[in-house]
């Protein structure tokens, strides 16, 4: 129970962080909606951080899924000294890869903007380019700082490896609302670039006292050959999300303009709800299952993951729901001023429908990916990932020919749903009996609860009146969403769902 404890209150603090990260990165939305709507200029800068973004996510997704689990092995087996050598390595050797991957694509601009935003017209794609050019230069410093994040959540310093986030956020708003009159959209790629710099300056004071750097420049090691053979399939197994955005993006470039702009805004809402409900609990108990199997209980782990696929669908399936139901409310709140209009609105706001219903299947692909990972198996959740991001094409290409942008989302979603289905046909035969028929019967509580929470949440909508003004639009929202949580409270309380129970029994123990 004490450990229960301790699960919980990590995860309320981190989400904690990553809900004021979270507010102030909507700050840095609203403020860059506000300057520059749905322009060709923000089209070419949502373009070009993608684009950056790409790197990055490969980059990420490599060292957290392996960095993790094998510097986690190196302190139960080996001594500190020694486990630190290896992570000293393992942070060089990424720079000095970041800085070639730099290099290539500074050099290579223009025909991978070209091949990616092949429907931009020739303005567009010369905008595009430059500020692509511009966010490359932070590379090495994003990447470092992946490296440094990874380290202190094995060493379970959680809230430490969340501040990323805040440079980011108040860079772009400085550029936004201070230079950008004088120097357009670059002085936003110019922040992009500072709060690179910066996301690494905030980590490095919470390394002090527990973790002796030492340059070490080895590629002969072979505790590294070991981290690269498990990260190169790692990175696209753990970025497929992301490379499936891409996708959209890339097939979303030949229609109508703002078209990416609102797919964009939309996603934004999906990764700042996955940030809040996900993002905490995977972070955390990807640490302790790697921990549990570097003990060599690879039962203890699997127990952690399906309590976490549970404790993540009692909290997530009804936001999703109310998301869908008041989707117009929620893109009104969070972008509607300045150039942004009521028009933008329903556009976005289907993307964000479409978006929304798949969160459930993101948040347990990354579960279920993360706990191959605790097991250094990376190769199983490539292969997954190669089959999601087949059927994602496939769905794109058709959906999009009749739904246009929501279909893109759409594809994206049911997507992840074969993912996370593929996923737990591997796991069962990996461990034979897993009990998912417990977790099964929860499920279908959760299931019933959420469907009279999303009936409540229509009818709600439906009865209240409309609003207008960011006061107004937040007051309807809080009631029609209030209420909603309140019936799905109830009946979860009626129902005697377990995850919601045990939440409720340490919040109480809290208090």
């Amino acid at each position: 129970m004490a450990k229960r404890e301790m699960v919980l209150r990590s995860t309320l603090a981190v989400t904690f962080i990553i809900i004021l990260s979270k507010a102030f990165g909507f700050a840095r939305d609203m403020v860059t909606t506000a300057y520059f709507g749905l322009s060709f200029e923000n089209d070419a800068y949502v373009s070009a951080y993608s684009l950056f973004y790409l790197p990055v996510l490969l980059f990420n997704s490599c060292i957290s899924a392996t960095l993790i689990p094998m510097y986690t092995q190196e302190r139960e087996q080996h001594s500190l000294a020694h486990s630190n050598r290896f992570a000293s390595n393992a942070i060089d050797l990424f720079a000095a890869a970041s800085l070639a991957v730099t290099v290539i694509m500074f050099a290579l601009a223009r025909p991978l903007t070209h091949l990616v935003y092949a429907g931009f017209e020739p303005a567009k794609l010369d905008c595009t380019v430059g500020l692509f050019r511009i966010m490359l230069l932070g590379l090495v410093f994003n990447v470092t700082s992946i490296s440094v994040a990874s380290l202190l959540n094995a060493a379970e310093k959680f809230i430490a490896a969340q501040l990323t986030g805040f440079p980011l956020s108040a860079c772009v708003i400085v550029a936004s609302a201070v230079f950008s009159r004088q120097y357009g959209i670059q002085a936003v790629a110019w922040g992009v670039f500072a709060a690179n710099v910066l996301q690494l300056l905030i980590l490095l004071p919470f390394m002090r006292g527990w973790f002796s750097y030492s340059f070490v420049f080895d590629f002969a090691d072979k505790r590294f050959h070991r981290l690269i053979a498990l990260a190169l399939p790692a990175m696209l197994s753990m970025g497929v999300s992301e490379l499936n955005h891409m996708i959209d993006h890339a097939l979303a470039s030949g229609l109508a303009e703002g078209t990416l702009s609102s797919m964009t805004s939309a996603y934004r809402l999906v990764t700042f709800l996955q940030g809040v409900l996900v993002v905490p609990l995977t972070t955390i108990m990807f640490s302790k299952m790697s921990r549990r199997v570097a003990e060599h209980d690879e039962r203890g782990a699997l127990d952690m993951l399906l309590s976490s696929l549970l404790q993540l669908s009692v909290v997530v399936l009804p936001v999703v729901v109310i998301g869908v139901v008041l989707r117009n409310d929620v893109i009104q709140f969070a972008y509607m001023r300045g150039r942004f209009t009521m028009d933008d609105v329903f556009r976005t706001a289907g993307v964000l429908a479409f978006y929304l219903i798949g969160i459930p299947a993101f948040g347990m692909r990354d579960f279920l990916s993360r706990m191959f990972h605790a097991l250094q198996d990376t190769k199983t959740p490539f292969r997954v990932s190669c089959v999601v991001v087949a059927t994602n094409i496939v769905l794109n290409l058709i959906l999009r020919a009749f739904m246009g942008a929501n279909g893109l989302a759409l594809a994206t979603s049911i997507a992840g749903y074969v993912g996370t289905a593929t996923l737990l046909v591997l796991l069962k035969r990996r461990f034979g009996h897993i009990g998912f028929r417990c977790v099964l019967k929860e499920l279908v509580k959760i299931s019933i609860a959420t469907a009279v929470c999303a009936g409540v949440c229509i009818v709600m909508d439906t009865f209240a009146p409309k609003a207008h003004g960011m006061l107004m639009v937040f007051v309807r929202l809080a009631v029609c969403a209030g209420v909603s949580l309140i019936s799905y409270a109830v009946i979860s309380s009626v129902l005697k769902v377990d995850p919601f129970k045990q939440a409720v029994r340490n919040l109480r123990r809290r208090g």
